[in-house]
């Protein structure tokens, strides 16, 4: 399977207004993709297609929510129509609930579920016959480390991010079976510094945040960027991610203590929650048209794990020096 370089990529983005799919848009202008954009906001919508114009790149936007299917289907008419073809195609809009388990509502649960599980869906339905039609292409998924690792205080959205990731893996195999020219790949960040805390519906009494460490968009930008290029099955955007999944494979009692102890304290601020925790399960918030949340400066702009995964060669002669250096060690004894 051969992905084409993003220059010669026409590539949508849903859920693009803010956040991680603001950021990935951006890049992707900027390394000479056309992108098509999509979400509820369409003040973030214009001016995010603005700035990728400024920048030199080439985009178009759609009004959409992803709970519609008819919505997403439009998204990847005006793609054909606009550009041509479909190369990428990239799934991040999400919605959340803080709260605990037992004070979020039926309504809240079946909220998250429609917008983070079934926008997936709707998503991958859409582009699927268009990636086919074009030859071959890659279905990107931003998930999270919450599809392996669920937060406390997050039942909702963890629920929604193990659903899809569940159909998202029956999907690859029906894929290879097929010998279909399709990559699926999975993207899971850890906690990200973007406008989600101030978008999120919240019970707490206080505005919430991720536990650290935090890193910048541009993390979970470079890995679709690199997954757009090079079939990849699975990318962590931050190292804290992976070693969370890896405690939770060989240790999962340890790490049902650990997040019991710290896991709450750490999404919690002493700051008032923004709108009063009404967030945007039902209606974009307008005034977070932004790539960048509020935690600047916490944020690492660098990952090494997640810069070592998309640097196979790089990632390859490490491995190689430090089985050269065991070798010399053990000569040496």
């Amino acid at each position: 399977m051969k992905l084409k370089p993003l220059r010669d990529q026409v590539v949508v983005v849903l859920g693009a207004s803010s956040g991680i799919g603001r950021q990935i848009a951006l890049d992707l202008g900027e390394h000479g993709a056309k992108v098509v954009v999509a979400a509820r906001s369409e003040e973030g919508l214009a001016s995010l297609v603005d700035e990728i114009d400024t920048r030199g790149g080439r985009g178009t936007y759609v009004v959409c929510d992803v709970v519609d299917p008819m919505d997403v289907e439009r998204v990847a008419e005006a793609a054909i129509l606009t550009f041509g073809r479909i190369d990428t195609w990239v799934n991040v809009a999400a919605v959340t609930v803080y709260a605990r388990f037992e004070d979020t509502t039926p309504e809240e649960f079946r909220r998250v579920m429609e917008v983070n599980y079934l926008g997936q869906v709707h998503g991958a339905l859409s582009a699927l016959p268009r990636l086919r039609a074009n030859g071959g292409g890659a279905f990107i998924s931003v998930s999270s480390v919450e599809s392996s690792v669920a937060l406390p205080l997050t039942s909702a959205y963890a629920a929604s991010k193990h659903a899809f990731e569940g159909a998202l893996q029956a999907l690859r195999r029906e894929l290879i079976a097929e010998g279909a020219p399709i990559s699926i790949t999975s993207v899971k960040p850890a906690t990200i510094n973007t406008p989600l805390f101030n978008n999120a519906r919240t019970k707490l009494g206080v505005k919430p945040k991720g536990p650290p460490p935090i890193y910048h968009p541009g993390v979970v930008a470079d890995c679709v960027l690199y997954a757009a290029q090079h079939p990849v099955r699975d990318l962590y955007a931050g190292g804290a991610a992976r070693m969370m999944t890896v405690a939770q494979t060989i240790a999962p009692g340890f790490v049902d203590r650990m997040l019991a102890r710290f896991g709450i304290e750490s999404q919690r601020t002493t700051e008032p929650p923004v709108d009063q925790g009404r967030g945007n399960l039902e209606a974009p918030r307008v005034e977070e048209g932004r790539a960048e949340g509020d935690y600047e400066q916490q944020a690492r702009r660098f990952s090494l794990y997640t810069w070592m995964e998309t640097h196979p060669a790089a990632r390859l002669l490490a491995a190689g020096g430090l089985l050269a250096s065991s070798a010399m060690l053990w000569s040496r004894r």
